[in-house]
């Protein structure tokens, strides 16, 4: 429990500032689209890590839990393309780049928490 707290609130700070530094530089409809990623991500990195902190003990579940986490991570961003291709409610790049910048912003905190908690859990 440790290592996900710690991971959800570090990772929610680095979004938070991402996010308010890019929507701040750039136009106010490509602000909302880097807004709406930021919440996509975060929802998606909290779901990817929790499963992985879950088995982390044991290394085939780990590899497991890591690739589901990358095809998690793939699915959302072909569902959230094909949102942005079919809908003009946010521009389509700044949207989907602002989503892989993110995740693998994210995806690189990760480590950094996993360890954390091991010995009391």
């Amino acid at each position: 429990m440790k290592a996900w707290t710690g991971y959800a609130g570090a990772s929610l700070a680095l979004v938070v500032v991402v996010a308010a530094v890019a929507g701040a530089v750039l136009p106010e409809s490509y602000g909302r689209a880097v807004w709406v990623s930021a919440a996509v991500a975060y929802l998606l990195q909290l779901i990817a890590f929790a499963a992985l902190v879950a088995v982390r003990r044991d290394r085939t579940l780990f590899m497991a839990g890591w690739a589901g986490g990358i095809g998690l991570r793939v699915l959302a961003l072909v569902v959230m393309a094909w949102w942005a291709a079919e809908s003009a409610a946010l521009p389509r790049e700044p949207l989907l780049v602002s989503l892989v910048a993110y995740l693998f912003l994210l995806l690189l905190l990760e480590p950094v928490f996993l360890k954390r908690g091991m010995n009391a859990s």
